[in-house]
Formats: structure tokens, sequence, C-alpha cells
């Protein structure tokens, strides 16, 4: 598993939007195959730093591959640790107010989902794992297999947003009854099993479920929810984020987190007071604006080139 050929969305979009310059700094909160990473390395040139995150060990290993002269001049340093470390990291490197563009990348990556002994994918047999992390915390199968009805209803119904939870749910305790679960396609054949459409669908009745169970053992949306706590902390006046997510779970939470941001300081009225928006911006000092009102979205060219990014939205923000 040497290889890590990933295509990054949205590059030229992401280039644009955090209007990066030499000798700025800037942060790639997933860097996996380094696609952003270069970006980052081109725009800020030798003069300036990037700050590379990614808690998959592989990743790690194929960044200093393929980046050895930037790790040794120093202008690139890479940091094995989920981006809900943002802020120690970056702290203790004296670098915290200091990042002029910070970029994330969410979910799983082309090669994750590819090589079957990572486990995300069911269609490709391999064993249930799905980690980003391999050397910590649960597993999918230790999930399937140790979760009780109801705390898998919430998973797949919260995390897949399935209307076929309940019914996959028990379907899968009847089987781990006789014979726990170790399998990607062997899951993902009780799911199908269990899955009641009135319209066959283009996507396999197993999509949701595993989306599911890796936003769960990776605890993904928690992981996105710190980031969007602390990435204000380590931004320098002026400096930007861009985030790219790929579900509607993670874009609702980018787009709410980014709005309270913005609004988050505005003093509350009595809707009978009369007020322009105008004078409501006059009277709180703003911190963050959002540089376009709707997300980018990748062109007709770049997804039929790569058809995974065909969901991708990147949305950025602006610290004052």
């Amino acid at each position: 598993m040497e290889n890590f050929e990933h295509i990054s969305v949205l590059r030229e979009e992401l280039v644009d939007s955090l209007g990066l310059k030499p000798g700025d700094y800037a942060v790639d909160c997933t860097a996996g195959g380094g696609g952003h990473t270069r970006i980052l390395l081109d725009q800020v040139g030798p003069s300036g730093k990037v700050y590379a995150f990614d808690r998959d060990a592989w990743a790690q290993s194929v960044l200093n591959k393929r980046f050895p002269a930037e790790v040794a001049s120093g202008q690139l340093t890479l940091i094995q640790a989920p981006f809900s470390d943002l802020v120690p990291e970056l702290e203790s490197r004296g670098v915290i107010g200091r990042i002029q563009g910070l970029c994330a990348d969410i979910g799983v990556s082309s090669p994750q989902l590819d090589h079957a002994e990572r486990g995300f994918s069911f269609a490709k047999s391999g064993p249930l794992d799905m980690r980003m992390d391999q050397t910590r915390g649960p597993t999918a199968a230790d999930l399937v297999n140790e979760s009780t009805e109801e705390e898998l209803i919430r998973i797949f119904r919260d995390y897949g947003e399935d209307p076929q939870a309940r019914s996959v749910a028990r379907a899968i305790l009847k089987r781990r009854a006789d014979k726990p679960f170790t399998e990607t396609t062997d899951l993902a054949n009780v799911v199908a099993a269990a899955s009641f459409y009135k319209e066959r669908s283009r996507k396999h009745p197993a999509t949701k479920v595993f989306q599911a169970l890796r936003i769960a053992v990776n605890a993904e949306l928690e992981e996105l929810e710190i980031l969007l706590r602390d990435f204000p902390k380590v931004l320098a006046p002026k400096g930007r984020c861009g985030i790219i997510s790929f579900h509607s779970l993670e874009d609702r939470l980018v787009k709410q987190g980014f709005k309270h941001l913005v609004d988050g300081n505005k003093p509350q009225f009595d809707r009978h007071v009369p007020i322009t928006a105008a004078q409501l911006d006059a009277m709180y000092e703003k911190r963050f604006q959002i540089i376009k009102p709707f997300p980018l979205e990748p062109s007709d060219q770049e997804v039929e080139r790569n058809p995974r990014a065909r969901s991708a939205k990147l949305r950025v923000i602006e610290k004052l």
C-alpha cells in the first residue's frame, strides 16, 4: 500500500479563495497525499511555512517521501495528529495567531477507499476497520459487533441519515448472534438484504451505513466541531479558512459554524424596534466575514475528470 494517488478537489478555487502570498504561514489540516499541501507550498514560497496535519501514519510516510527538500529546509512541518490538536500543536511551535491561510478537506481520501485492507469500502472485501489512525480506537467491526440495537440505530440515523436504520440494525443483531462481522462485503450483503426501497437507487444500499460507521469510528463530526471552534485562535488578522465538505452533515456544520462567527457578537433587540442592517453592523465590532454567500462547487469538467468531486462544497471565511 505504498501509492497514495489522490486527486485534490477544487484546487484552483482554494488557491483563489485563500489569497496566500510569499512569506505567509499556512496550515493543511488534512494533508493526505499532499495535493493541497503542494498548493500551499507553492503559494507561500521558500520564505513561508506550511504545517501539514494528518493522523494517518501511511499518509505521513508518503508526505515525507514527496516533500523531502521542503521538510529538510523547514518550509514544511509534518504533524501526525488529528486536526482537533490544531491549537496545542501550533502553540508548541509558536505560531498561534500567525496563520494567513488554513484549509481542510473533510472526509476519507480516495486511496483509503480504494485499498481493501483499510476497510472503508463495501465494494472490496477487506477487514472491517475504517480507522484513519490504525493505532488507536475501536474498529467498525467493534461497533457493529458490540453496540446495542439502539446505538446502531442512532449511528445509522444520525451519521448516515438512513431511513432503513432500524431494520438494518435488527438484521445486524440477528446475524451477529450466530457469527460476528469481520469483513466489509459480509456486512454489505446483510445491509443490502435488510434494506427495502420503493424505487431502485443508483447507490448501493450499504452506502449510508458505511458512511455512518466511518464517521462514528473516527469521530469525524466531533473533530470538525473542534476545528470550527479553534481555528479562529490560530488565524492572523485577514487570515482565511477554507473547508471542503462532501456531504450534508459536514456542510451543515461548516455553514452554521461560519454563521455563528459572523453573527455571534450581534446584540439582540426586540423585533418591534426598527433597525437597519447597516445600523446593526455599526453597533458592534465585526470579527469575521464570509467570502462568498454560497459555497463553491466543482465545475462539470472537474466532476467528469473526478466523479468523487461531485458532492464537494468549499466555504471560506476571513478573520477581520
